[in-house]
């Protein structure tokens, strides 16, 4: 490749870089007290609802104008947290009251309080049939709550230590996160039954679901990444590398964007959901917590532990990875992305470059190449490359931005692929 054609490349690829990471940025910080944790969000009253440990608060954010305009008392130790939009009713599960409060969004006010399993941890809504899912972290169940009579009409046993319960509501799905049998159980909504378990990475907390890929995401705690599931299969079909403690997650189903809270790190990872990769990630407050996500202003709230603020993000890019990760066009897929150990790149090679001499390079952000990868036969429709983070030397390279480039016969594509050591 000439310099000229190097440069003209690298500057194309760092030209997307830029654009994708211009188009989300940061526009408010809310003060919201000590300890945010969970968020919930209306996106029908554009409410944003912020649980508040210690104080045993939830904050009320207006989100036109970025300002809190209440705090409704709840029960001790809030944790979880689920809207239905529908009905404008939020339901806290209380951790150390095995219940949950019901609050009504009209008001601002608790108008019930629902006994439920012991150590309520996570809260999923089924907002077509107001039905709620309760995980009861030491119960090993999910309570079901009617949310027309404020009762609890079924209790359903699924594995140890549910946490994070996330609901497709069309395909009448639940899908419960058990933290110490690293595993997810999927419940029939009709039948209230485990139709099926599937397993996922260590100690998995918080769900999200996609109704209208069908897909779901999991954090796996400990592992620092997340799960993907393809929900017609039941079967993990990514796993996405994270940061650092991995502790909310939001779906904009809208986008097919994923947002992840990187607790240790300081950052979120933005996920495109059509390729399976980290294609940002976002510098906000200390420990960032919670996510929630208005897929009608596609704006972002995370909840900044450390901070006692809630930070306000807009993702105005959406989709902009997507021509990277389509099958019928040579394409990269890199995964893990970032990575600290390894990473796998994954060749879309579509039937009219099939065959033809082909070389996969690793350059730096100064145009420098560092490593060449063999990519062997071409005559595949998918190739998968490992690398290890080191040049053609053998020396371990520096943590940074780096950019993947496939050149077979005429045509050429890159991605960027971040290392951290």
């Amino acid at each position: 490749m000439s310099i000229f054609r190097k440069t003209l490349v690298l500057s194309s690829i760092l030209f997307l870089t830029i654009s994708l990471l211009g188009q989300i940025t940061v526009i408010d910080t809310i003060d919201v007290g000590i300890s945010p944790t969970s968020i919930g969000v209306n996106p029908e009253t554009n409410r944003i609802y912020v649980v508040q440990q210690g104080p045993d608060k939830v904050f009320v954010i207006d989100g036109t104008t970025n300002t809190v305009n209440d705090t409704i008392e709840v029960g001790n130790f809030p944790f979880g947290i689920g809207v239905n939009p529908e009905t404008n009713r939020i339901y806290v599960a209380n951790k150390d009251d095995d219940n949950v409060s019901v609050i009504d969004g009209t008001g601002d006010s608790v108008i019930a309080l629902i006994n439920v399993g012991v150590r309520p941890y996570g809260v999923g809504v089924n907002p077509e049939i107001n039905l709620i899912y309760v995980a009861n972290f030491f119960g090993n169940s999910v309570s079901v709550l009617d949310g027309t009579g404020d009762s609890v009409t079924a209790t359903i046993m699924v594995g140890t230590s549910p946490h994070g319960v996330g609901v497709n509501p069309q395909t009448n799905r639940i899908y419960v996160a058990n933290y110490n049998e690293s595993s997810v159980s999927v419940i029939d909504g009709t039948t209230n039954s485990v139709v099926d378990t599937i397993d996922v990475g260590n100690n998995p907390t918080e769900v999200g679901v996609n109704p209208q890929t069908n897909r779901i995401y999991v954090i796996n705690q400990t592992d620092n990444n997340v799960s993907v599931i393809d929900c017609a299969s039941n079967s993990v079909v990514a796993t996405i590398g994270a940061v650092s403690l991995p502790l909310g997650l939001g779906v904009n189903p809208e986008t097919n964007r994923i947002y992840v809270a990187n607790n240790m790190s300081n950052n979120i990872s933005v996920i495109d959901g059509a390729g399976d990769s980290v294609v940002a990630i976002i510098g906000v407050g200390l420990s960032p917590y919670g996510v929630g996500v208005n897929p009608q202003t596609n704006r972002i709230y995370v909840s900044c532990y450390i901070d006692e603020k809630v930070w306000v993000l807009e993702d105005a890019g959406a989709g902009i990875e997507e021509a990277f990760n389509n099958p019928q066009k040579l394409g990269i897929n890199v995964n893990p992305n970032p990575f600290n150990k390894s990473t796998q790149f994954v060749l879309n090679i579509p039937a009219d470059s099939r065959g033809k001499d082909a070389r996969f390079l690793i350059y730096n952000v100064c145009g420098i190449l560092v490593k060449e990868i063999p990519v062997g036969n071409t005559t595949s429709p998918r190739i998968i490359l490992s690398w290890d983070g080191k040049a053609d030397s053998g020396e371990l390279l520096s943590s940074g931005l780096y950019f993947g480039v496939l050149r077979i016969g005429e045509k050429e594509v890159q991605n960027k692929i971040i290392m951290i050591q």
